[in-house]
């Protein structure tokens, strides 16, 4: 049984952390309020907001507005954007970037990484964090103002969520991905598959913000999917669920990478649309190849707004997409569907998913990248770390009111500079 002391503890960090979240989506909310939001007392309150305020998480802010009675301005709370940072990672094939985030989610500053040999893990997490460091100098943060980093990766995770188990394109030898990162940056670290990661952003800071059931689908070569049903990630019982494009067609095709014939991704992908246009290169499977097959989807997708055979071909691949999710729809009946990736941002592709999927009775909100702003995987991965760090009570608010406090001592004790 753990000390009562532990408990204490606990109870505290949950406190705060529901605290700061309201605080987040209510900016100045008052003390009043929270107490009654949170079913919190006075006392515990005001030590909570005191925390907050010392640590400078938090500032205060007055209403305009006179209280009814009192002639005095209302004193609220809000998050002070630029009382932290995090940092957002995003390691994919051909999409590797870096993304400096304040506390508030606004993006400080970001920057593209061309790793020199994407298939040596060692030096591709070298040139990412080298990089990382740099947009944090680049930008005049300081380095204890970054309080963690959030992963957004292109492949799977053990059950623990440390471990890299295998991607789709990145062919790097199992390992503790976590660990690596944390002895690179020295920053607290959370990963998370790509699709995911994109997931949870939207439905915390994004299009779907306070919705608890949201399918999304990530189209680009390959197919990728995530769902978050009551407000939970659906992982699965090996945490590699959402591997949608290894679905069965139900006929032979083009051989797909996994090594079957009957995928839905040589139906309704990146792949699929190359082939179809006689672009696909079935020969070695490096990821210069990969880089180079990504290369010309773009510009096929470019090119199919005057080339009617290319865009019947894209329309075709959105159409069996829609097809082949209505099952899945139907199973798990989310209040919002998200198409991003390459695809969805085609306006031909994300119209002809939308249609075969109202054709077939699935009556869902459906949002593409082409109709609205999707989260990148690099800012996705820095809000995952907000939530997941931060706005979490496994946040160390005492360690950063230490710090403040040796702050002081040493200012108090710096000789006057004329």
């Amino acid at each position: 049984m753990p000390p009562k002391s532990q408990n204490v503890d606990t109870m505290r960090n949950f406190n705060r952390a529901s605290v700061m979240k309201l605080v987040l989506e209510f900016s100045g909310i008052d003390r009043s309020r929270l107490a009654v939001e949170t079913g919190l007392t006075n006392a515990t309150m005001t030590r909570i907001v005191q925390e907050l305020l010392g640590s400078g998480l938090v500032t205060e802010t007055t209403d305009q507005k006179i209280s009814q009675g009192r002639g005095r301005r209302r004193t609220g709370l809000q998050i002070n954007a630029k009382g932290g940072y995090v940092l957002g990672l995003s390691i994919l094939a051909f999409n590797t970037s870096v993304v400096l985030a304040d506390l508030s989610g606004a993006m400080i500053g970001s920057v593209s990484v061309e790793p020199s040999d994407l298939s040596d893990a060692r030096r591709t997490l070298d040139e990412i964090c080298a990089a990382a460091e740099k947009i944090v100098d680049d930008h005049g943060v300081q380095r204890d103002q970054i309080l963690a980093a959030g992963v957004a990766i292109a492949g799977f995770l053990d059950v623990e969520g440390k471990t890299w188990l295998h991607s789709p394109y990145l062919r790097w030898p199992p390992f503790d991905v976590c660990k690596s990162l944390e002895g690179r940056l020295n920053l607290p670290i959370t990963v998370e598959n790509v699709n995911r990661c994109v997931a949870v952003a939207e439905t915390r800071i994004g299009c779907c913000a306070g919705m608890t059931d949201v399918f999304l689908v990530r189209a680009a070569l390959g197919l990728g999917a995530a769902s978050i049903s009551n407000g939970k990630v659906l992982r699965g019982h090996n945490n590699t669920a959402g591997q949608i494009g290894h679905f069965p067609e139900g006929r032979d095709g083009a051989m797909c990478s996994c090594g079957n014939s009957d995928c839905i991704t040589m139906a309704a992908s990146g792949w699929a649309i190359l082939d179809q246009l006689g672009l696909r290169d079935a020969a070695g499977g490096g990821l210069y190849m990969i880089e180079d097959q990504g290369s010309k989807l773009l510009a096929v997708l470019d090119q199919a707004q005057t080339d009617d055979r290319i865009a019947r071909v894209i329309r075709q691949a959105g159409v069996a997409l829609g097809r082949h999710c209505v099952t899945m729809l139907r199973a798990l009946d989310p209040e919002r569907v998200l198409l991003t990736g390459p695809l969805g941002r085609s306006a031909i592709y994300g119209q002809a998913f939308r249609e075969e999927l109202f054709r077939n009775g699935v009556y869902a909100e459906i949002i593409t990248a082409h109709d609205k702003s999707i989260s990148s995987p690099a800012m996705a991965a820095s809000a995952l770390s907000l939530a997941e760090n931060v706005y979490s009570p496994s946040f160390d608010v005492q360690k950063m009111l230490k710090g403040k406090s040796d702050d002081a001592r040493v200012s108090e004790k710096t000789p006057l500079i004329l």
